[in-house]
């Protein structure tokens, strides 16, 4: 009987139904099923009388000769479509389906991915569920140590109609156990890699999901030497109350897919599986890549390991089983004898607690685990000895009575030794302890400036002077602390932010700040010399790498702000280092928003300063989507709204900047979503100044684009909110820099807006205004490339408003000579600025596009002087 694969995904559900009813039963389905599948009942009677000839025979009570297996060959061919997806190779196969290296060539993004293809899928609704579950549980599961869902879906495509598929990151490495012995990893290294996928299991574990199968093979180590967890394909949902039916099939078909070596006493005995089922799979594998042994003595003697087995043996400590000196020699210990002892004690205990038989006596969860292993590397206690010793002793005793007693003669002999070295030991430890009080003293009192007084005033008005006093009084104390304790990275870091905060009252940009961009430049460059420093030795700090992602964007804007172009490789210096952060062991949320903001960032300053489209928008597309995430995560964190405020900005800027005309609405859209958003920080965190600021720029980079767009009423209401938030920021704090530059920005954009609506009068006066405020302003301010641009703006639309002034036939002859002089100086120093931007690399395109602008806009106002000369000669 030949029965195609289609025909037997509809024949096998009824088939099972047929089998599961007695006679009488079977009789009134058929008849029912004759009506609603006329065309398979022929079949499907067959295959029951087949079964009942079998069953009679007795048949299906032997096992009949079988042939040798056939190859497996795949339903799938190199270049088939699949999706958005075409095939390049087959990575692999198993017994949910197969596996292909893929490449999207939907038009959406290019990239390869590992493309899983679930064959059966096709023969029942159990292992459709199988897929569903298998989708729905990566989908939710975003971490830098998982492989990545990227799409999920049900083919289209002619040759693959209805074939399920899962696109995942393709991961290029080997695995755990290969990458270990390749590298020779010592025990420390193999322990801070553990760590990694303790991070990623514990990231499941919050979402309420259990892998089930952890071992080697599905712990996979890429080229960066980051860990990547895979094949989700049997992980359980713990809070999936939902079909239970369904379940229950899954139960009987495959829930007890496993890998024996690697299961938990409670799978191999049907028990409840929770968290404690992964922990337990976790202490196996930390067991193997301590020991290179299996803790089971039938896996280590070669021997099928069974369930009754795994069930019965207690595993004995790690440190107590017979490593060969090639064991200890790849994991760079001199000897066995001396890897035993680096097992012992600590990972002994770890190890065994993670392997309780019982459940409830293992880690409460990953993260306890994963705690216990750090304070091991930090030389701290292990939890895990507090309870697993005194379990363990009281057997120990028990077995050993006489030789306990007989050491007990030996202690109280040392303990006599040990009281008299202690009497001196005592005295030098108590003038230690005098030294380290006074430096401890002032450590804190120096923090107590930097972070606690400076936080409570940072964002007052008026401030400055005395945030600059505090600063430099910390820095003082952390400075004589520094010579010291030359190789304390915490001390190394507070004095690096010490430095980054004096910096940026100097001269920040963003926000309030003395104008001093010069001096803050060397401090900044100060705070990177000691984080250099210090991560030479730590590369992994993530507390240093935390402050050096602050500094490096600092230290980019300052660059940048110089005309210097080199600050676009600090940005995306930046930007490495925030990607890196969220793949270490502690990245938090705030880590997640510090990524999606550095990214934001770095795609506004390649498109504005690089003219690079193409990749400013993926990484303004990143940064968006990131925060957007986390805003929904936790909508009542400010910073993080203020953070997707900016991003959205960025996104505008560059829409803006590419001139294609079909960007226009979605540049306008995102300006009024950042300027939303700034209101409403505003309403929400009133004492907090820098909103406000903020608010400033936002408002004019608006008005600049509806002006470009044409929708100078629109232009005209955002400059003028922008205008009078500006004069009143100024007002309450006339000596911050910062608001004074922002209004000069502010004044020069209302007057491009008047010059192009006919009002040259008041175009030339609120221009004359803004070259006026930007004179006031300290000479080294006033060199800032942000500053130039916005006075030699002013400047530009003055000479272009005394153009259109002197074409008027009512103004005196001599008022129009003297107005077109003037418009012809403006506008010769509107373009030097602009080919200075040319020639150091900065907003190249639309530098270049200016300088042509202004060459047409001087031969019209030259050739009006010729006109106005020439009448004024004629009479």
């Amino acid at each position: 009987m030949n029965i195609s694969r289609e025909l037997w995904q509809q024949l096998s559900p009824l088939l099972s139904k047929a089998l599961d009813m007695n006679d009488g039963e079977r009789a009134g389905w058929f008849r029912a099923i004759e009506q609603t599948h006329p065309a398979l009942t022929p079949t499907l009677r067959k295959m029951l009388a087949a079964h009942e000839r079998a069953e009679r025979l007795r048949e299906l009570e032997t096992v009949p000769r079988l042939a040798s297996a056939p190859q497996r060959s795949s339903a799938f061919a190199m270049g088939i479509r699949v999706g958005p997806f075409a095939l390049l190779r087959l990575l692999g196969r198993g017994g949910m389906g197969e596996v292909w290296l893929a490449n999207q060539v939907d038009g959406r993004i290019e990239r390869e991915v590992a493309l899983k293809l679930p064959t059966v899928y096709l023969h029942s609704e159990v292992w459709r569920e199988r897929f569903h579950r298998e989708r729905d549980i990566l989908a939710k599961l975003t971490h830098p140590n998982i492989a990545r869902l990227f799409d999920a879906g049900v083919s289209d495509e002619q040759a693959s109609r209805g074939q399920p598929y899962l696109a995942m990151e393709c991961i290029e490495g080997e695995s755990l156990t290969d990458f270990a012995l390749a590298q020779r990893l010592s025990i420390r290294e193999r322990l801070q890699l553990f760590r990694q996928i303790l991070a990623a299991v514990a990231h499941a574990h919050r979402h309420l999901v259990v892998h089930r199968d952890l071992k080697p093979a599905n712990i996979l180590i890429d080229k960066n030497g980051q860990v990547k967890l895979l094949d989700f394909g049997i992980a359980k949902l713990i809070d999936d109350d939902t079909a239970l039916i369904a379940e229950l099939d899954l139960t009987k078909i495959g829930g007890r897919v496993m890998t024996l070596r690697y299961a938990a006493p409670e799978q191999v005995a049907d028990g409840i599986i929770s968290t404690a089922t992964d922990t337990y799979a976790l202490g196996v594998i930390l067991h193997e890549l301590m020991t290179g042994l299996s803790p089971y003595r039938a896996v280590r003697e070669a021997r099928p390991l069974t369930e009754a087995a795994l069930l019965g043996e207690e595993p004995a400590f790690p440190s107590s089983l017979a490593m060969t000196s090639d064991i200890a020699a790849e994991r760079k210990s001199v000897s066995a004898k001396l890897l035993s002892r680096q097992i012992a004690g600590d990972l002994d205990a770890i190890i065994i607690k993670a392997m309780r038989r019982n459940s409830a006596d293992r880690y409460a969860s990953v993260e306890q685990f994963d705690e216990d292993v750090q304070r091991h590397l930090d030389q701290l206690p292990v939890k895990a000895r507090e309870g697993t010793w005194r379990y363990l002793a009281g057997r120990f005793v028990a077995r050993y009575k006489l030789p306990i007693a007989a050491a007990a003669v030996v202690l109280v002999t040392l303990v006599v030794g040990v009281m008299m070295v202690e009497r001196e030991r005592r005295v030098a430890v108590a003038e230690k302890a005098r030294a380290e009080k006074h430096f401890a003293s002032v450590r804190k009192l120096a923090n107590s400036f930097m972070f606690d007084v400076h936080g409570e005033i940072e964002n007052l008005a008026g401030s400055l002077k005395a945030r600059q006093t505090l600063i430099g009084t910390a820095l003082q104390y952390l400075d004589s602390l520094a010579s010291e304790a030359r190789d304390d990275p915490e001390l190394a870091l507070e004095v690096a932010v010490a430095y980054r905060k004096l910096a940026e009252i100097k001269g920040d940009g963003r926000g309030a700040h003395l104008g001093e961009s010069s001096n803050a430049r060397r401090n900044a460059e100060r705070a990177a010399a000691l984080l250099d420093a210090v991560e030479v030795r730590e590369p992994n700090n993530i507390n240093i790498l935390r402050e050096h992602r602050v500094l490096a964007l600092f230290l980019g804007r300052l660059t940048l702000e110089a005309g210097d172009a080199g600050g676009v490789k600090e940005t995306e210096k930046a930007a490495n280092i925030a990607e890196k952060i969220t793949r270490l062991p502690g990245a938090d949320f705030g880590d997640r928003r510090n990524l999606g903001a550095t990214l934001a960032e770095y795609g506004g300053i390649l498109a504005v300063v690089k003219d690079d489209h193409a990749a400013a928008t993926v990484q303004l597309a990143r940064a968006v989507d990131i925060l957007e995430v986390l805003v929904r995560e936790n909508p009542a964190d400010v910073l993080t709204r203020a953070r997707l405020a900016y991003a959205y900005e960025r996104a505008a800027l560059a829409a803006e900047v590419t001139g294609k005309k079909e960007q226009r609405p979605r540049a306008i859209e995102l300006f009024e979503k950042s300027i939303a958003t700034t209101e409403s920080l505003i309403r929400d965190d009133a004492a907090n100044l820098s909103h406000q600021q903020t608010l400033v720029k936002r408002y004019n980079n608006a008005a600049r684009a509806m002006l470009k767009f044409g929708d100078r009423n629109g232009a005209r209401d955002k400059a003028a909110k922008g205008s009078a938030l500006a004069a009143r920021l100024v007002a309450a704090d006339p000596g911050n820099v910062g608001n004074a530059t922002m209004q000069v920005s502010a004044l020069a954009t209302a007057a491009d807006i008047e010059n192009k609506s006919g009002q040259f009068d008041h175009a030339i006066a609120l221009a004359r205004e803004a070259v006026s405020a930007n004179a006031r302003l300290s000479p080294e301010t006033r060199t800032g490339l942000i500053v130039r641009e916005s006075v030699i703006g002013a400047m530009r639309t003055q000479g272009l408003a005394n153009c259109g002034l002197a074409e008027k036939q009512s103004q005196p002859r001599t008022r129009r000579v003297g107005l077109l002089k003037e418009a012809h100086a403006l506008l010769v120093a509107s373009r030097a600025f602009k080919q200075e931007l040319v020639e150091r690399g900065i907003d190249g395109r639309d530098a270049a596009t200016s300088i042509e602008e202004i060459n047409a806009e001087l031969k019209k106002c030259d050739a009006l002087m010729t006109r106005v000369v020439g009448l004024a000669a004629d009479q």
